[in-house]
């Protein structure tokens, strides 16, 4: 029981409780493998709980401070996906008044505990078929015993499930960048990478990866690189102040990848923590999904937006002309009527406000102004 509530040990999540949640025909608590074999913190203590009071079947609930309850453990032959929906919907009509609460149930009773979890209340339910006066009072008497261990456990399992929820939330926000972000540990080891940073070291050129360490396509470019490293995270008293140097990590036949590298604003506590964060950029990238929204933004026709995309690519008015097939003036007429719209009067400038109207983020994730 220990173990279970120590702090560290604390990991389990509302995700990881309703995937438990939905098996129909979960083992009976006397045939379920000791708490100590669990992965799972808060299905490990919620089988302890259930032997500790002779209970038939168990359910943990999650109550947040608005909406229904969820269930985030069940166990117990007769817990079926029904039955469980029905103590929940029970517990949504019905919450229960006091810390311990006994409740009638359709074959026996069934036993509440509530405790605060955050911002919301976990409620263990233990269901006895046919319950006698003592084993009633046992069980009441185990629960109360119980309640003073299992509160600090709750208040912890919230705190951590809030905080893995923010660490996802940030997952998902470095995936939707449109840069590679990499972050390496005080020992220059590679702890992270962004889908963007995956997949220009799918590539393998210009970045790699080599076991847990970073590299270039070639040897120069390497040392270069594992140097800069090894100075950001090896800074000191200069981290925070210190420019962040940039390295060009050549390719084959793209323009080189360049790469900034970060120092944390505060130093990494072990050789586990991140000292480093890198930044890579990528000038080969096609820009047409940026453009393209923009001209949506800006009320260009498919036409007047296809010339924009090609004049963005770096191409003359002349070769943009040509890859739409159409005469050299007919496209300084779409050009004319592009200025008009978006207010410009160069090339350079309606390209510079097209570029600075982009909103960047990742590939995978298409954007559209509404």
């Amino acid at each position: 029981m220990v173990s279970v509530l120590h702090g560290s040990a604390v990991v389990a999540m509302v995700a990881q409780g309703q995937g438990e949640a939905r098996a129909a025909s979960a083992h009976p608590p006397e045939r379920v493998a000791p708490a100590a074999e669990s992965d799972d913190p808060l299905a490990a203590l919620a089988r302890d709980h259930a032997r500790a009071l002779d209970a038939d079947a168990l359910l943990v609930t999650w109550q947040p401070a608005t909406g229904a309850p969820a269930a985030l453990y069940a166990g117990g032959a007769a817990l079926t996906r029904d039955r469980i929906d029905q103590l929940v919907a029970e517990q949504t009509a019905r919450p229960a008044r006091a810390p311990r609460e006994w409740r009638a149930a359709a074959e026996g009773a069934q036993l509440l505990a509530v405790f605060a979890a955050g911002e919301g209340t976990v409620t263990i339910a233990t269901l006895f078929e046919r319950p006698s006066e003592a084993a009633r009072a046992r069980a009441d008497a185990e629960s109360a015993r119980r309640q003073p261990l299992l509160e600090p456990f709750f208040a912890m399992w919230a705190q951590r499930a809030r905080a893995q929820a923010q660490a996802r939330g940030l997952v998902e926000a470095v995936n939707h960048a449109d840069v590679g972000v990499l972050l390496v540990n005080a020992r220059g080891q590679l702890m992270l990478a962004n889908d963007v940073a995956e997949a220009l070291m799918a590539r393998q050129d210009g970045l790699r990866r080599s076991g847990t360490l970073l590299s270039g396509s070639r040897l120069p470019d390497t040392l270069r690189l594992q140097t800069a490293i090894d100075h950001v995270v090896g800074s000191g008293a200069m981290r925070g102040r210190a420019a962040a140097p940039v390295i060009a990590l050549g390719r084959a036949e793209r323009r080189p990848l360049l790469v900034a590298i970060v120092a944390t604003e505060q130093p990494p506590a072990s050789a586990e923590d991140c000292a480093a964060i890198l930044y890579v950029f990528d000038p080969a990238q096609e820009l047409r999904r940026l453009i393209e929204p923009v001209c949506k933004l800006y009320g260009l026709s498919p036409v007047e937006t296809r010339l924009t995309c090609l004049l963005a690519d770096a191409l003359s008015l002349a070769d943009a002309a040509a890859a739409m097939h159409v005469r050299e003036q007919t496209a300084r007429s779409y050009l004319k009527q592009i200025f008009l719209k978006t207010d410009t009067n160069r090339q350079a400038e309606l390209l510079w406000l097209m570029l600075k109207s982009a909103v960047r983020v990742a590939p995978s994730c298409r954007t559209s102004f509404v």
